[in-house]
C-alpha cells in the first residue's frame, strides 16, 4: 500500500486531469500498479451554491503496468514539404465521444540537469493529447510549458506535421507536468512520431539568472496499429 498525496488537479467541459505522488518507490520486483479511485464527483454550480454530484457508484480500480512493451522507434524522417498544421479549433482538446485510445510512451531523455519524460498520447479523432514531464536535480527550476515559452514539434511517418498547443500545466521546484493538443489527429496509416522538445524554460533560484534544460530532445514512439 501507498500514501497518494494530489498534487494538481485541472478541469475542464467534460474532463478531469490530476496529478499525484505516491510513496515509496514501488519496489524493483513490483510489476503491476492497482489504483482505486472514490469519491469522484462533478460540481454544479448553482443560486445555492456549489452541488456534488457523485460520478461513480463504486470503487474503480485501474491496473498500471510497471514493465510495458518498449514503445521507441527511430525517429521519422521530418516532412519538409508538409502543409501548415491546422490551428486549434478551441473547442474542449478532451472528449469522451470522441476518445480512440491510449498510447503509453514512457520515454526520458538524460541531461545533466535533469530529465525530460513523454507520458502518454491519448488519441481523439480530430486530435490527440501528449503529456510530458521535466525533472531537474534541484538546483534549477522547470517552468511549465504555456504559449511562447518552450517549443514542442511533432511530425509522423506518412507526412503530417502537427499544431502543438499547451493546455494544463502544473510543477513544484524540481518538476513540472504539461499536456500538449496535437492537431490534426493522428491517421490511422502513421506508424511512428518525431517530438522535438527545445528551448524548455526554467525559473531563477536565489535570484540568479534561470538556466534552461540542454536540447533539443528528440524522441521516436511506436504507435499501435489500428
Amino acid at each position: 500500500s501507498y500514501t497518494v498525496d494530489l498534487v494538481g488537479q485541472s478541469a475542464g467541459l467534460g474532463s478531469l486531469q490530476a496529478t499525484a505522488w505516491i510513496e515509496p518507490a514501488p519496489p524493483s520486483g513490483a510489476r503491476c500498479l492497482t489504483l482505486t479511485i472514490t469519491g469522484l464527483a462533478r460540481t454544479a454550480v448553482s443560486r445555492r451554491g456549489a452541488v456534488e454530484r457523485p460520478l461513480l457508484a463504486e470503487p474503480l480500480e485501474i491496473e498500471l503496468d510497471l514493465m510495458p512493451k518498449r514503445t521507441t522507434a527511430d525517429v521519422p524522417r521530418e516532412p519538409t514539404d508538409a502543409p501548415a498544421p491546422p490551428p486549434s479549433s478551441r473547442a474542449p482538446a478532451r472528449s469522451r465521444g470522441s476518445f480512440a485510445g491510449l498510447v503509453p510512451v514512457g520515454q526520458a531523455r538524460l541531461d545533466p540537469q535533469g530529465a525530460v519524460c513523454l507520458w502518454s498520447i491519448e488519441r481523439y479523432r480530430e486530435r490527440s493529447v501528449l503529456t510530458l514531464g521535466c525533472l531537474t536535480d534541484g538546483e534549477i527550476s522547470v517552468a511549465s510549458l504555456a504559449p511562447g515559452m518552450g517549443l514542442v514539434e511533432v511530425w509522423d511517418d506518412v507526412g503530417t506535421r502537427y499544431a502543438t498547443l499547451h493546455i494544463h500545466g502544473v510543477g513544484r521546484a524540481t518538476w513540472m507536468e504539461t499536456s500538449i493538443e496535437l492537431s490534426p489527429g493522428i491517421p490511422a496509416a502513421a506508424s511512428a512520431l518525431g517530438v522535438r522538445l527545445s528551448h524548455l524554460p526554467a525559473r531563477a533560484e536565489r535570484g540568479g539568472a534561470p538556466r534552461p534544460l540542454d536540447g533539443p530532445f528528440t524522441f521516436g514512439i511506436s504507435l499501435p496499429a489500428r
